[in-house]
């Protein structure tokens, strides 16, 4: 389950540049910037937005229904639910795109509550769903299926009818976002990925990749882009925790190795912050305060930090 924390939105010039990049009228660098659905190697792609210091998240555009609505949701590894606000929600908040209208999709249709259909709790004749986040968050609402498309109408990606949750109820952070959802792509799950990975007609593989800038980044499914990448790929042995785990065999500061037992991560997309036990924590704490210290390279001390 991801942990996600958020700040007030400072109005900086790079946060005006990025919500005015979202629109598709100003994607001027076409397939370089945006990345087309690869109908050869059977690869989908979509542009990601968002960044860490003023969304406090990545954040991808789908779209869902026939005709097409636009819903941007948080690209989220550490969970499993797909869902966004829509059209009569009883307590949701502003976003970025107009809430999805589920009457005016010709495709979509509710989750009922018969035997096989769903499996959590009937509300008003609704298959639904709640599910809480550990810095308070939380949504509720129903389950439905309709075709989603990753990406935008510039990617020209396949679409694939999957299941997706239509808020009723949103609270705290996700009422405040930007963005109007999550898509949750965590394994072991039945998400939207799962979805794209079964459509053998358009996607070639049960592969992903993210790539993160300091502004936005690169969505692939069904492999990878040879050319977003400048050095040779690395792979690194996935464990199974129920997440996206990896294995930690060390940290440097300044190509210093880092003393202590590091144990095991999760890579998890939707969590601002990076989290670890209190040993490996006050080890690489003291490791990049002795460094500031001694390369007077960090700027100015405030406190434990440096601006």
């Amino acid at each position: 389950m991801a942990t996600r924390n958020t700040c007030r939105p400072r109005l900086t010039f790079a946060r005006i540049w990025a919500l005015w990049s979202h629109l598709p009228l100003l994607l001027f660098q076409g397939q370089l910037c945006c990345g087309l659905y690869d109908p050869i190697n059977k690869i989908q792609s979509a542009r990601l937005y968002g960044n860490i210091d003023d969304f406090a998240y990545y954040f991808v555009d789908l779209q869902v229904g026939t005709p097409p609505q636009r819903v941007s949701v948080i690209l989220d590894t550490g969970s499993g639910i797909h869902a966004f606000p829509c059209a009569g929600c009883g307590h949701c908040g502003k976003h970025i795109d107009p809430a999805f209208d589920f009457s005016k999709s010709t495709t979509a249709a509710w989750i009922g509550c018969a035997q096989g259909q769903c499996t959590s709790s009937c509300d008003k004749g609704h298959c639904s769903y709640h599910q809480g986040y550990t810095e308070g968050s939380s949504i509720r609402g129903y389950w439905f299926n309709d075709y989603v498309r990753l990406g935008d109408s510039i990617q020209r990606n396949p679409p694939v009818m999957t299941k997706m949750g239509c808020h009723q109820n949103e609270d705290n952070l996700f009422y405040t976002q930007k963005a109007n959802g999550i898509v949750g792509v965590g394994p072991g799950r039945r998400t939207l990925f799962d979805s794209l990975f079964k459509d053998s007609q358009h996607v070639q593989s049960d592969i992903f990749s993210i790539c993160l800038a300091e502004w936005g980044g690169q969505l692939v499914v069904g492999g990878f882009n040879k050319s977003y990448h400048t050095s040779p790929i690395q792979r690194i042995r996935m464990i199974n925790t129920g997440y996206y785990g990896v294995e930690l065999t060390g940290m440097r500061i300044n190509g210093q190795m880092l003393s202590g037992r590091w144990g095991s991560a999760m890579i998890d997309s939707g969590t601002t912050y990076t989290y670890m036990a209190a040993a490996p924590y006050h080890s690489l704490k003291d490791a990049i305060q002795s460094h500031c210290k001694s390369s007077g390279k960090c700027g100015t001390a405030r406190g434990i930090c440096w601006s």
